[in-house]
């Protein structure tokens, strides 16, 4: 007995020990069942989608559904099962499921011990028609209540629409933040949403068919805010950035010339960020960011301007004097000596120093005896308009002058270019003075408008010598069909070379040929070439001076407009008025105070001819005569309200005006300062070496790039790509 009661222990602990290994199941844990409701949603197949509360990554779900004559026990690693072939009533038994191998090596599989369990009945459910209006982060959806108790907003999961949101009315309100139920559609990734009619049980939701889906897409969701701006992230170099919004599709486009133009159809992203590259010093930009839906209509814009900052990097200029090409700013070693007029191309600014490069070598000349091209520097500050380059305005009142009205002035040849538009050389120290009056009018909605700046002396002493020996001849006139005509003939005239065309034979004719020989020999009626009062620009008839112009009385209009001319025989040709006549009001003015004779403050780089513009909707500011106008109308005692504005803007810097010229303004405190008396005699051009963050080019006197060529600079040769850059720079 004693013996058998020692082997019952030893068959009992055995069997207890293996009962143990068998239940003990090594790295595996009980699971546990969320709680909740079964959803079973009813497809248009005939199928049964079965969905419960999700018990956490990794789960494993055991599923049991018994209906009449069918059976059903399946795993499923997803909160979600599809069962095909099955309709209520039947009952379903939901567990979690771990799996893995006991201490015996046995596969054992570890349950909840809870379980949702539901006895599905069947139900009568429509399938309902889904509407959504969407806003920012939200939407809300809509639909006509049938007979069904519950309805819910569905989203397709894994092929099935499973409720995200229900209600028992006619609408429902969702937010997709993640916290409800969705999350805001990724970028190429919408969300499809449907309706389902729901009929509740004992732990279930049944749901009948999905309604056909609406899409959500992100751009559906998003605000109305682009939140678009610019950031500047280095000297000239910009970068816009923004933020999405509503609509499917973006679009980048650039104001120019008067209308937008795309630049970029970006792929949608949670932020944006394009870069602009370095703009052009003073340059004006617009840029406007667009959403479209998915049929084109714009949805939201975004628009932002600026003007780009100011520098002299990579400006041309010219010294207007023989300048020292210096190892270092501060004269400290001289390179070479480099002549007044030559193009260079600023690489850097070192106080009152330009870096530049000459004849292949890096140096620095004085900045204080160089004109920098405006169009260049200061940009869209201002707008330029050199007409003295292509058709020059200079008239007499409204009288043409021959040889001058229409023509490029000689030494204007070069200032204006195909690829770069005009050049406007100003002395260097004076533009910024310039800057300065630019901004203030720009505050009030106006933009300086530059005719003329650097004058070289040939056009100087051309156009006084050219108006001078025609102030004694009867001012040409228009006929009504805006031809030129001499007002005693009644011939026209070809302005380029002041001949008369013959009416019959179209031939040109030299007026002179027809005159007797003393009135040949006339001479013009004006002060002699060299009189200190025909150099007004130097400041010798200054707005605000005491001079005989400022103290007058206003005149009135004394002369008489020009008579339309016929063929009569000289003894019957009436008193037409002269220029001089027109020019002088009776001697009050003389040539002198519209045109130097000698030299001139435009000579020295020193002087402005410009007026105002409104910016919205560009258009000059009416004065009492036109710009360039050579008459005693231009006078300043004449002002309007727009002259006085413009004189306001210029003067404020420490600029001063002439009696004369309304339109004129020149820095007699910088030629003071730095003891200018130089000047000019040839005008300007950009032929040379030119740079970029590219590289270096080079462009004739016209402005025209060298491309896919080589050429030879100071016994060099270089080769150019099709762009025009090259690779034997010399090393900075």
């Amino acid at each position: 007995m004693k013996h058998k009661g020692w082997l019952i222990g030893i068959l009992t602990a055995a069997l207890a020990a293996g009962l143990l290994a068998y239940c003990i199941t090594p790295g595996v844990r009980r699971p546990s069942l969320a709680k909740g409701d079964i959803l079973v949603c009813m497809e248009a197949d005939g199928s049964v989608s079965l969905s419960w509360p999700d018990a956490g990554e990794g789960s494993v779900y055991l599923v049991e559904l018994h209906s009449d004559g069918q059976s059903l026990r399946q795993h499923s690693g997803e909160s979600l099962l599809s069962v095909s072939g099955v309709a209520p009533p039947f009952r379903v038994r939901v567990q979690a499921a771990a799996s893995g191998k006991n201490l015996l090596g046995m596969d054992r599989e570890l349950t909840s011990l809870t379980s949702l369990n539901a006895e599905v009945a069947s139900a009568a459910l429509e399938i309902p028609v889904l509407t959504g209006e969407p806003e920012e982060g939200a939407m809300t959806f809509s639909w006509e209540r049938g007979q069904s108790p519950v309805y819910a907003v569905c989203a397709l999961r894994d092929s099935v629409y499973l409720p995200v949101a229900s209600s028992s009315g006619t609408g429902t309100f969702l937010r997709f933040d993640g916290r409800s139920g969705l999350a805001m559609p990724q970028h190429g990734q919408p969300l499809e949403l449907a309706l389902r009619a729901g009929a509740p049980g004992k732990g279930y939701v049944l749901y009948g068919p999905p309604s056909q889906p609406i899409t959500v897409e992100r751009g559906d969701l998003l605000g109305d805010t682009l939140a678009l701006s610019v950031r500047e992230t280095e000297p000239r170099a910009y970068t816009l950035e923004w933020t999405e919004a509503r609509g499917s599709e973006y679009e980048l486009q650039e104001w120019r010339d008067g209308a937008w133009e795309t630049m970029d159809r970006p792929e949608a992203a949670e932020s944006f960020c394009y870069d602009l590259g370095r703009l052009d010093s003073g340059s004006y930009h617009r840029y406007q960011v667009l959403t479209r839906d998915r049929n084109g209509r714009q949805q939201v814009g975004e628009e932002v301007s600026f003007y780009a900052s100011v520098s002299t990097l990579y400006c041309t200029v010219w010294p207007i004097i023989d300048l020292d090409f210096c190892g270092s700013a501060g004269e400290s070693e001289i390179l070479d000596r480099i002549p007044a007029g030559t193009a260079l191309c600023v690489l850097e600014e070192d106080g009152q120093w330009f870096r530049v490069r000459y004849k292949d070598r890096y140096g620095f000349v004085d900045s204080r005896y160089c004109m920098i091209n405006l169009s260049e520097y200061i940009g869209d500050y201002c707008s330029y308009d050199i007409t003295n380059s292509y058709s020059s305005v200079f008239k007499v009142h409204e009288s043409p002058i021959a040889a001058i009205t229409d023509q490029v002035i000689p030494g204007f040849e070069h200032m204006r270019t195909e690829e770069d538009g005009f050049l406007v050389p100003y002395l260097y120290p004076s533009s910024q003075k310039l800057l300065s009056a630019a901004q203030a009018a720009l505050e009030d909605g106006y933009r300086l408008k530059i005719y003329e700046a650097f004058r070289p002396n040939e056009a100087t002493r051309y156009l006084y010598d050219t108006a001078a020996a025609k102030l004694g001849d009867p001012a040409l006139v228009l006929d009504e069909e805006e031809n030129v005509v001499d007002p005693v003939t009644g011939w026209r005239v070809d302005l380029a070379s002041g001949f008369w065309i013959d009416p019959e034979t179209e031939e040109l004719t030299d007026p002179a040929s027809l005159l007797e020989p003393e009135e040949a020999a006339e001479p013009p009626a004006d002060g002699a070439e060299g009189d200190p009062l025909q150099t007004p620009e130097d400041g010798l008839l200054e707005t605000g001076g005491d001079t005989p112009e400022t103290e007058r009385e206003d005149p009135g209009e004394t002369a008489e407009p020009p008579a339309e001319g016929g063929e009569e025989s000289p003894e019957e040709v009436p008193d037409y008025p002269t220029y001089g006549a027109i020019m002088t009001d009776n001697g009050r003015f003389r040539l002198g105070s519209f045109l130097a004779a000698v030299t001139s403050a435009h000579n020295r780089g020193i002087a402005l001819d410009l007026t105002l513009e409104t910016v919205d909707f560009p258009a000059e500011l009416e004065m009492q005569s036109a710009i360039h106008d050579l008459s005693w109308y231009s006078a300043v005692y004449l002002n309007n309200g727009n002259a006085e504005l413009l004189a306001e803007y210029m003067t404020g810097t420490g600029m001063v005006g002439l009696s004369s010229k309304w339109w004129h303004f020149q820095d007699n405190e910088t030629r003071e300062a730095i003891g200018l008396t130089s000047y000019l005699y040839k005008g300007v051009d950009v032929g040379g070496w030119t740079r970029d963050d590219r590289g270096w080019r080079y462009r004739d006197p016209g402005g025209r790039y060298y491309r896919s060529t080589t050429v030879t600079v100071d016994g060099k040769r270089y080769s150019l790509d099709r762009d025009g850059y090259t690779s034997q720079a010399p090393a900075e």
